[in-house]
């Protein structure tokens, strides 16, 4: 890989985690607007319930930042030692497409915290992002055994 390339790649994992950082801070602002108590939502009505999503909401957005997060630095670790594709990188994608999928049902569900009809819908959105993201993995996983297997070779 030339040396261009390899800035390039760096160049935008910088800005992929400056762009995490600053979702990741919205993201709390938002979660702290929801618990301040100036909007509609009535938490004494369904708490239980509205408590379990609202907690499966937060718990699922920061866990696929962070793990965004994790990637980005397997890929700017393996860089710093020449390999483009690192290994440890194939089962957080394949956990990140199940973390994403959580995580954008409850982003497009939002709506169950201000009413107290639980109308929980499936959007095709819901679905084919995460697909996306699942045959992202599914090529990085052949990509990262090829490079694998390439370098064993003499």
């Amino acid at each position: 890989m030339t040396n261009n390339t390899q800035k390039k790649i760096c160049l935008c994992c910088y800005v992929a985690l400056a762009f995490c950082g600053v979702y990741t801070v919205f993201m709390a602002l938002h979660f702290i607007q929801l618990l301040n108590g100036k909007n509609d939502i009535d938490w004494l009505q369904n708490g239980i319930v509205k408590l379990s999503f609202f907690s499966l909401y937060v718990l699922s957005s920061f866990l696929m930042m962070g793990m965004w997060i994790k990637v980005v630095l397997n890929i700017l670790k393996g860089l710093r030692e020449s390999v483009v594709f690192p290994k440890n990188n194939v089962h957080l994608l394949f956990w990140l497409a199940l973390v994403y999928f959580i995580y954008i049902l409850c982003w497009s569900n939002q709506m169950i915290l201000y009413h107290d009809e639980f109308a929980f819908r499936v959007q095709a959105n819901n679905l084919i992002m995460p697909f996306f993201l699942l045959f992202f993995a599914f090529m990085y996983k052949v990509a990262a055994d090829a490079v694998e297997e390439n370098n064993l070779t003499i």
